[in-house]
């Protein structure tokens, strides 16, 4: 993949940007990405559960297509700058049963999933048998408690991918996240931003506060927030492919509850946001211990 013009484009900390998809540089990478999926769906019936409740897809989202590119140009640039031989050991934090571990042990290191899920472990253990994945390889840990299945400074690096905004209780996970890391190991986050002013879901103000300051407390920033202009801020709305967070038929479903539904039966109107919900953003971190 060319890495040329890398530098204005991933090696940052902050919000994703619009402008940022449409590079070349990252259109490579995604046209990669997209074809390791692709071989990965393609053995997907010979590995993978009924009761597996995630997207088959993950790449196709609204946030993904910037997110696995974001992630994997940090650790091909890690893996590359290591000596030649090395194998380093990469967890991934939150992992569920998707292409972008075996994407990555391509490049020639191991990487260790680890999930709530037990099911995520069934899958992904059946998927190290029939996806192939060298030179490196996939492995799995069920995480069964507040404590990541890490030993202490295991991993050269880890990452966790839109994650830390469904966990109450990211502090403890951050922290764990800084104990399984070898010193000058590397860190990635990426977290879904909440927009809405009255911050009802993912990750609102105050709690992104909270995860900053714990960030900065237990890591170093590699790279610092560069400034993106509100209209090229990559959202759940604007993405090609989007959630439909602010659709017209989501919106006419509000309008049919609202103003037809609840009157016929005799209860009072409410109002509709025809903008629709507030739009959810993606915020990227590049760290060491």
């Amino acid at each position: 993949m060319n890495n040329q013009k890398v530098e204005c484009i991933f090696n940052r900390s902050g919000l994703a940007a619009l402008s940022d998809i449409r590079t070349d540089v990252c259109q490579s990478i995604y046209l990669a990405l997209e074809k390791h999926q692709s071989d990965f769906l393609n053995k997907a019936r010979e590995f993978r559960s009924e009761e597996y409740k995630w997207p088959n897809d993950p790449l196709h989202q609204w946030s993904r297509v910037w997110e696995y590119p974001y992630v994997y140009h940090h650790l091909a640039s890690y893996v590359k700058g290591l000596a030649k031989g090395q194998r380093p050991v990469i967890a991934d934090v939150g992992s569920g049963v998707t292409f972008f571990p075996f994407s990555l042990v391509k490049l020639g290191c191991e990487v260790i999933c680890s999930d709530i899920d037990p099911v995520c472990e069934k899958d992904i253990l059946r998927a190290s048998e029939s996806v192939s994945h060298s030179p490196g390889n996939v492995h799995f840990r069920l995480i069964n408690n507040e404590r990541l299945p890490y030993d202490d400074g295991e991993c050269d690096a880890i990452y966790c991918i839109s994650v830390l905004e469904h966990i109450p209780d990211f502090e403890n996970t951050v922290r764990e996240m800084t104990r399984v890391l070898k010193p000058g190991g590397l860190c990635l986050i990426t977290c879904d931003l909440d927009l809405n002013p009255a911050g009802n879901t993912q990750l609102n103000a105050s709690q992104f506060d909270r995860l900053v300051s714990v960030v900065r407390q237990q890591l170093n920033f590699v790279y610092f927030e560069r400034t993106i202009h509100p209209v090229d801020v990559l959202t759940s709305r604007n993405s090609p492919y989007s959630d439909g967070r602010s659709s017209y038929a989501s919106i006419g479903c509000q309008l049919v509850k609202q103003k037809i539904l609840k009157p016929l039966f005799g209860r009072k109107p409410g109002n509709v946001n025809i903008l629709g919900p507030a739009p959810l953003a993606i915020f990227g971190l590049v760290l060491r211990k």
